[in-house]
């Protein structure tokens, strides 16, 4: 029994990974399938702290940050 998944994408990326695909001889469906059978079976990871890391970096590297003691008065908590 099958069922359908269907999820929005940047079009680049769906284009070049059907590119990808048909070069090697398979449907985007089945790279598809073979993703979500190694992530079931974890055989494949996703690092999210990693990249939730990375994107504190570049916002600290383009100066999208606030001080802590901003934080705290627009939360209404008092700094110990």
């Amino acid at each position: 029994m099958t069922t359908k998944v269907i999820f929005n994408t940047d079009k680049k990326l769906k284009a070049a990974a059907m590119k990808k695909a048909r070069g090697q001889g398979m449907t985007l469906s089945a790279v598809l399938n073979l993703a979500l059978r190694a992530y079931v079976d974890n055989r494949m990871e996703i690092d999210v702290l990693g990249q939730m890391i990375e994107r504190g970096h570049e916002d600290i590297r383009r100066g999208r940050t606030i001080p802590a003691e901003e934080v705290y008065r627009r939360l209404g908590l008092k700094i110990r």
